[in-house]
């Protein structure tokens, strides 16, 4: 695979991510996020384990028997549920526009996580992508005022997650190229974890369940199913630090899906702040460019 389709792989997934937003914020009305959650991460797992058997049947007994890599996908499966976990009860206790923000900073968590631990060459222009796609998620949220709550820190925990679950994916690629099979393994860890916490805090049953169906099938098949399983195809060729960047595009197609489905105001700043991400994006691109040249 190419970078160049690697990276229009990851853009599609944060075009997904992105739509589905507005699925997610309105698909809890009768029931609780761990109902959510387990609920689109059934239909996640049901979706793309048949596949996984289909095409890498033998992948899965070589996983489960190497005890390195089972360690692996249950690790990312955790990071991922408990990144989702703590974003969503963050929403219910804290202003909207702090779990947006805060969230984007996974972008530079990934830059120096890559830099300073796993000793990755980072160009230097990567970190003026860094800086244009945190100012421009900084302005995608700033329809609110930002004031420090003591459930940031949640928020912050959920960046720092999310942050490890694109570098245990490029890990785990880099090591064994099973995206299918990593992925359903990924989901099902989400689905039992969020089902357990469900069951203990919340009452979910099939009546209510039912009310949402849209929104659960939509952010379980496409967002979940076929947005993260994107992601970790495009990570065999991509890395942490310009996947994270790209990956951010999410917040874009976001905004403009709640502008055109809900009817959400695109003021001036939104529209600066797309422009920046965008210019982030466009900027990693360079890098392939630039270093051919310097190269030279």
């Amino acid at each position: 695979m190419s970078q160049t389709r690697a990276n229009l792989l990851m853009l599609i997934a944060s075009f997904i991510w992105g739509t589905a937003f507005v699925s997610q914020t309105t698909g809890m009305g009768t029931i609780g996020p761990f109902t959510f959650s387990f609920s689109r991460f059934f239909f996640a797992t049901i979706a793309v384990l048949p596949i996984a058997l289909y095409f890498e049947a033998n992948n899965f007994l070589k996983i489960f028997f190497n005890s390195k890599l089972l360690k692996l996908s249950i690790a990312t499966g955790f990071f991922l549920f408990l990144g989702m976990g703590l974003q969503q009860y963050a929403l219910q206790v804290s202003q909207v526009s702090n779990v947006a923000f805060i969230t984007t900073l996974y972008v530079p968590i990934v830059g120096i996580i890559s830099r300073f631990i796993f000793k990755s060459q980072l160009h230097w222009i990567i970190w003026i992508a860094i800086l244009l796609c945190v100012y421009g998620s900084y302005l995608l949220s700033s329809n609110q005022s930002i004031e420090i709550q003591k459930s940031d820190a949640l928020i912050f925990i959920s960046a720092f997650c999310f942050a490890l679950h694109i570098i245990l994916i490029d890990v785990f690629m880099k090591q064994f190229n099973s995206p299918f099979t990593y992925g359903a393994i990924q989901y099902f860890v989400v689905f039992i974890l969020s089902l357990i916490l469900a069951l203990t805090f919340e009452e979910p049953t099939l009546k209510n369940i039912s009310f949402e169906w849209f929104e659960i099938l939509y952010t379980g098949i496409l967002s979940a199913g076929l947005g993260y399983t994107l992601q970790i195809i495009a990570q065999h060729k991509a890395s942490p630090a310009p996947a994270a960047i790209i990956l951010s595009m999410e917040g874009v197609f976001a905004t403009i899906a709640a502008w055109l489905l809900i009817n959400q105001t695109l003021d001036l700043n939104k529209i600066i702040g797309c422009i920046a991400i965008f210019l982030g994006v466009i900027i990693v691109q360079l890098i392939p460019i630039m270093k051919k040249t310097y190269d030279r």
